[in-house]
């Protein structure tokens, strides 16, 4: 049996944590799960006022995942 690298995001099956995002123009904070890729992440848009003028401000560790995997 193989075992997935952490590097390659392995490690916990419940998949990599949650962004957190600060809309530019309403102040909304939310969650949403990491990105697959630019694409995904540049086509975002606050929950709230639907704006894409969003920022990440950090990353949010995951409840269901322990530290380090």
């Amino acid at each position: 049996m193989s075992e997935i690298s952490p590097e390659k995001g392995g490690s916990c099956p419940f998949g990599p944590p949650d962004w957190r995002y600060k809309c530019g123009e309403c102040g909304h904070e939310f969650e949403m799960p990491a990105p697959k890729g630019p694409a995904d992440e540049k086509g975002r848009a606050c929950p709230v006022c639907h704006s894409h003028n969003i920022a990440r401000i950090n990353v949010v560790k995951s409840e269901a995942c322990p530290p380090g995997g």
